[in-house]
């Protein structure tokens, strides 16, 4: 029984080597990819508008990568912005960075999974009238609503952007510099939430759960607290006979309540 342990060990081990070594391979292949765009894009830097889209081939011509090139005035009117995409089978790379003179940086660098994906959009999700770069994205795995929002905040340069800042199930409101939102968890059992822009942090400004009885039944009421019911520092502010109406027409908010989910 141990030689057999030991044998199954054995291959699994093998095997994992096997699969470490082909992702450092296509790791390589997929870095080969974007130095040949770079240069591609050096080629036409003088462009401030340039498009390219072009094949490469995994040197073991297992999958081939789709490559995308552009440059545009996305961000700004003052500064073109490089996009390079690499999209494989199993994830899409998006690489961006800014233009000035005869140079290139690189100031934004995202992965996603494929299965994951829903799109990108450039838009100002924040309210300080400048376009940011927003990658939205369904979770592959888990039991409820799960859909996020990945956020690289356009800093004042018009060149640099924030650090990535990530949401789950959100509604923007970039005239309020609001995001409102509903919480990982099951229909009808879960917590909406409500934050602030300040520059490129966000502060939380209340969380909204059904209040219950000590049987754990709903009386109707509902709890507007400074954070979810279960953590420590959990703090009621007060207590309404309903949710407040600026919730009521958020992404998600059947989930909330559980409506159409009984």
């Amino acid at each position: 029984m141990q030689k057999n342990f030991d044998k199954k060990e054995k291959e699994r081990l093998e095997k994992r080597k096997e699969i470490e070594k082909q992702d450092k391979i296509d790791s390589l292949n997929l870095d080969k990819f974007l130095k040949n765009a770079i240069k591609i894009a050096e080629q036409n830097i003088n462009l401030d508008k340039f498009k390219k889209e072009y094949v490469e081939t995994m040197s073991d011509s297992l999958y081939q990568v789709e490559i995308s090139i552009i440059s545009d005035f996305y961000f700004s009117k003052e500064n073109p912005h490089l996009i390079i995409r690499r999209n494989t089978p199993g994830s899409i790379y998006i690489d961006i960075f800014s233009k000035k003179g005869s140079r290139i940086n690189k100031v934004i660098s995202h992965e996603q999974w494929n299965m994951t994906y829903v799109n990108d959009t450039i838009r100002d999700i924040n309210g300080d009238g400048l376009k940011d770069f927003v990658v939205n994205w369904y979770g592959s795995s888990g039991c409820c609503l799960k859909a996020f929002s990945n956020i690289y905040l356009l800093r004042p340069d018009k060149k640099t952007f924030s650090k990535n800042i990530e949401f789950i199930n959100p509604t923007f409101s970039p005239k309020e510099k609001i995001i409102r939102g509903v919480c990982y968890g099951h229909p009808g059992e879960t917590e909406m939430y409500k934050y602030k822009w300040i520059a490129e942090k966000v502060d939380t400004l209340e969380y909204i759960s059904y209040q219950k009885s000590d049987k754990g039944v709903k009386t109707g009421k509902v709890i507007i607290s400074t954070d979810q019911p279960y953590g420590d520092k959990n703090k009621i502010l007060k207590i309404v006979n309903s949710v407040p109406t600026e919730y009521r027409k958020i992404e998600g908010y059947d989930w909330f309540t559980g409506h159409g989910y009984e």
